[in-house]
């Protein structure tokens, strides 16, 4: 266990849930908690909008979020430097760290300019040398450029995976200044299950059908389109089948009809403990993704015993092992998406071999507790430069 330090950190962010009472979804305050343990103070200003009535939190006698209550999402940048104002006028802060090369990441540099602390940019997306990203939305490419003058000023560059560490290197980015950390994933709420709510979800389809699940939320990025395509050409190809959607809350039936021989279900976000149920009730996850930076959800299905079919993503490269722990194939393909889908469906002791080796494989690589470290290491690192 690693010694506290005495660093006071402030973040900037866009993820309100930190100022939520009870967030039905996500982890962020438990791991905000968890890094507040081993620093003096951890201070949020994350993005949050008037109307939702949000309010200073305390999470921790470490950790304080300050939403900002904006009228108007551009006014994110004033909220926040204003914000920002009243910390420094009553803290020394060590380094502020954003949670992106981009907006955050511009509040976070001119900070840095006002109050002369180190400043890290994380880097949460697959954003540099990615066409598929730039496509998206129309304003991508001024993203991108604002985000290649701010990471040049950055003291530090904390990535999720080694493929965006190599993408920032290849661009002319100092090999020395990026971080290759994981998002840490605490896998134990996803080793472990509610048995008696497991075979209800179970029964909820049918006891003897395959399940195939997807988590993700409703994104560009996730390529649902290729996903249906893939779940109508298994269920050609196969008997009767399940089909869970978690986090996107789309109208299956629109895209996927087979009748009686097929159950589909999509949900909204869910909490971690009642998603670890659905992973446990199912026999194979299933990403379609065009860009992902890490993959956490591949590690959670991983940890929940599940072979993972996925496409072949800068983040997802870094988590499946071909053949041995799941099975990777390219971006857009539907037919090799079903292929192995199908190889799996149809060799039930392999399948189980494969979910078995993910699981030790996400045991032994991320560590909840040693990411953590790895973390605040690293922000006590570029502090002392």
């Amino acid at each position: 266990m690693m010694k506290k330090t005495d660093l006071k950190i402030l973040t900037i962010n866009l993820d309100y849930t930190l100022a939520m009472d009870s967030p039905d979804f996500g982890d962020a305050q438990e791991r905000n908690i968890d890094y507040g343990k081993y620093v003096d103070k951890i201070i949020s200003i994350t993005h949050s909008r008037k109307k939702m009535g949000l309010k200073k939190k305390i999470l921790s006698d470490q950790v304080e979020i300050y939403p900002t209550s904006s009228t108007n999402p551009i006014f994110f940048i004033f909220d926040a430097l204003k914000l920002s104002r009243e910390i420094f006028f009553d803290h020394k802060i060590d380094l502020v760290l954003t949670q992106d090369p981009f907006i955050t990441g511009l509040v976070g540099w001119l900070i840095k300019k006002r109050y002369k602390c180190k400043y890290l940019i994380h880097f949460h997306g697959d954003f540099w040398e990615n066409k598929y990203w730039l496509r998206e939305k129309w304003y991508n490419f001024i993203l991108l450029l604002l985000s290649r003058f701010l990471v040049k000023r950055a003291d530090g560059i904390k990535v999720v995976s080694s493929g965006i560490k190599e993408k920032l290197v290849k661009s002319g980015i100092k090999r020395r200044k990026i971080r290759v950390i994981p998002t840490p994933v605490d896998l134990g709420k996803f080793i472990y299950c509610n048995p008696d709510k497991v075979r209800n979800l179970r029964k909820k389809v049918n006891e003897n059908w395959k399940t195939i699940i997807n988590v993700g939320r409703n994104d560009p990025s996730k390529d649902y389109r290729t996903l249906f395509k893939t779940i109508k050409t298994v269920r050609e190809k196969y008997g009767k089948l399940a089909f869970w959607q978690i986090g996107a809350k789309v109208k299956l039936n629109d895209n996927i009809t087979f009748g009686e021989n097929m159950k589909l279900s999509s949900i909204g976000k869910i909490s971690q403990d009642k998603l670890t149920n659905y992973y446990h009730a199912s026999d194979i996850y299933v990403s379609s993704s065009r860009h992902e930076s890490f993959g956490k959800v591949l590690i959670e299905a991983m940890a929940a015993g599940l072979p993972v079919v996925a496409t072949a993503t800068t983040g997802s490269k870094d988590i499946v092992q071909e053949g041995i722990n799941g099975f990777l194939v390219p971006i857009g393909d539907s037919e090799a998406l079903a292929r192995k889908i199908l190889f799996l469906l149809n060799n039930s002791e392999k399948a189980k071999k494969i979910g078995e080796s993910g699981r030790k494989f996400v045991k032994e690589k991320f560590n909840y507790q040693k990411l953590i470290e790895e973390i605040v290491n690293f922000w006590q690192e570029l502090v002392e430069k």
